[in-house]
Formats: structure tokens, C-alpha cells, sequence
């Protein structure tokens, strides 16, 4: 069974789809929540770990990845780029796959970072050792209910990285929509099915025009269609489709903002972690139906 690290694995959305296509996967993040996500959802082994540490020399045939992406976030509207703490951990995900010389590598984060130079510095140490490539995606392109784009970066030793984007092409996909995934929940009371739940905001509807106008990237989700990108709930107020219409004016619950990224009903949140922390979590997560398919081409490709 080959052997796959995921680096800042957060909730494990990126390790979920190789775990489930047959890898051994260990995990590292700095959150303590995350060795107990991992072993509840049954994905593999995690360890809470900083990762700024770039001597780690790690056994793996794959490391994989998503560091921070929050120092080009376009949610970010303070500290950005190099003034931004987690800056250099972009940069730590590539030293660690130097220090380790996995046959495959595979990095996810948001679209700026390709034009930061401390990246395309990387991916030109990185040619010495691998031929890599990098592509920008959409979720919704394989089958997720979300439009969230994203860069992938990867990179193989003895292989021509253009076979993995073959075939990553081939696992493309009709996007579900947003009522699909979330009409399971919607006779479930709050918190009568697991993380169905949500923040009692009071004042909620005094914001209406916000909702109107997408202001603060306030938004009013589509039955009928699959979700732009959506941050921390808490922050950004997505409010359920229904709100307003013979149904309560509410921001869409931690469960349905894990349907809409693609986590199935099965994959639940420990009891101890409060709602904030888990739709962050959501917010910074892999979709697991995007992690499938980059699972499977990987495979395929090294076939």
C-alpha cells in the first residue's frame, strides 16, 4: 500500500480522497482537534505538529498539501502576502518534499499564489527533481455543489506530469447543485442531526440589503445551482436558500456547508468543538469529491 503525508491537513478533506482510494495516509496540522477528526472519520493517522519546521525528513511515496492560503485570500483584507505570519509556510511545504524526495507531490491553495514569487522560486527548484506542473480548478467541474477555483501544484519524479493532468481531465464531472445536497437536512431541527447547527443571530434580518447587494460577501445561496465560494460562516453570513420564504431567515448550518464542500453525512465533527471553529475548518477544507479524483488520477498515472 503506498504511503501519502498530508501536510496542514486541516479536517482532512485532501487526505479523505486518497485514504478512501486505498492509500495509507498520515497527517500533520498545529490544530488539536485534528488527530480526533481523523481517527473518528477513520481517514488515517494525524499528529499536531508545526509545520514551520522544515527539517522534517519524512517516509512517503506522496505528500500532499494545502498550507494556509490566508496571506492571498481575497476574504484577507489586512495583513496580506509577506506581512501576512503564515507566509513562508508555502515555501516550508516545499522544503519538506526536497527533504523527503517523494516519488509524487501535490499541493493545494488559492489562485494568487502562483504569481508570488516566492512560489514560482519553488517550482523552479522543484524542476531539478521533478517535472511539475500546475493547473487552476473549479470543484463544481468534478461533481461538488461548490464553484470554489483553486491552484494544484504537483510534481512527479519519474513520470511527465502532463499524464496526471490527462487524467485528472478524464475524472470531470456534472456539478451538483445546491438543493441536492442540502434537502436531506431540511426537516432536521437544530442540532437534531450531527453539526447541524448554526449561530442564533438575532439581528440577522435587520441586514436584509446586504443579502440583496452581496455586500461583505453576504450572500443568499440558489436552490439551482451549485454555490460560489464561501468563507467562515461566521464572518460571511451565507444565508440558506429558503430564509425568508416560509422558512426561518438563517445562515446555512456547519452540516450543509460540509454538503455543499462534499462531505458525506457520515463525516462528523467531535462533540467538543464549538461552531466557529468548525465552519472555519469547512471554510479552509479540500472538497473530498475533488480530493477523489486527484486520488484516483494519481493512481492511475503511477499505473
Amino acid at each position: 500500500m503506498l504511503k501519502v503525508t498530508d501536510l496542514f491537513c486541516g479536517m482532512g478533506g485532501l487526505s479523505f480522497g486518497f485514504s478512501k482510494t486505498g492509500f495509507q495516509v498520515k497527517a500533520y496540522d498545529i490544530n488539536k482537534h485534528v488527530p480526533d477528526i481523523f481517527k473518528q472519520n477513520n481517514i488515517g493517522n494525524a499528529e499536531i505538529t508545526d509545520l514551520s519546521d522544515t527539517n522534517l525528513h519524512l517516509d512517503s511515496d506522496i505528500i500532499i498539501g494545502g498550507p494556509p492560503c490566508r496571506p492571498w485570500s481575497s476574504v484577507n483584507v489586512t495583513r496580506r502576502k509577506k506581512e501576512h505570519p503564515e507566509y513562508g509556510l508555502v515555501e516550508s511545504f516545499f522544503k519538506i518534499v526536497l527533504n523527503s524526495e517523494p516519488d509524487v507531490f501535490l499541493m493545494e491553495n488559492v489562485p494568487p499564489v502562483r504569481n508570488d514569487e516566492s512560489y514560482v522560486r519553488c517550482l523552479n527548484n522543484m524542476q531539478e527533481k521533478y517535472s511539475v506542473g500546475n493547473l487552476l480548478v473549479r470543484y463544481s467541474d468534478f461533481g461538488a455543489a461548490t464553484k470554489r477555483r483553486r491552484l494544484i501544484t504537483f510534481g512527479f519524479k519519474n513520470l511527465n506530469s502532463n499524464i496526471f493532468k490527462d487524467n485528472l481531465e478524464k475524472n470531470k464531472k456534472i456539478s451538483l447543485k445546491v438543493g441536492e445536497v442540502l434537502e436531506p437536512y431540511l426537516n432536521y431541527a437544530f442540532k437534531e442531526f450531527p453539526d447541524h447547527e448554526w449561530p442564533q443571530l438575532k439581528t440577522i434580518e435587520k441586514y436584509k440589503k446586504n443579502y440583496e447587494t452581496g455586500k461583505f460577501g453576504w450572500y443568499k445561496l440558489k436552490w439551482d445551482e451549485p454555490a460560489p465560494s464561501f468563507g467562515n460562516i461566521m464572518k460571511t453570513y451565507t444565508l440558506h436558500p429558503f430564509s425568508g420564504e416560509n422558512y426561518p431567515v438563517r445562515v446555512i448550518s456547519v452540516r450543509e456547508a460540509m454538503a455543499i464542500m462534499g462531505f458525506p453525512s457520515t463525516f462528523e465533527f467531535p462533540l467538543d468543538m464549538g461552531h466557529t471553529i468548525k465552519y472555519q475548518m469547512v471554510a479552509d477544507a479540500v472538497s473530498p469529491i475533488f480530493s477523489l479524483s486527484c486520488a484516483s488520477a494519481i493512481r492511475e498515472t503511477l499505473k
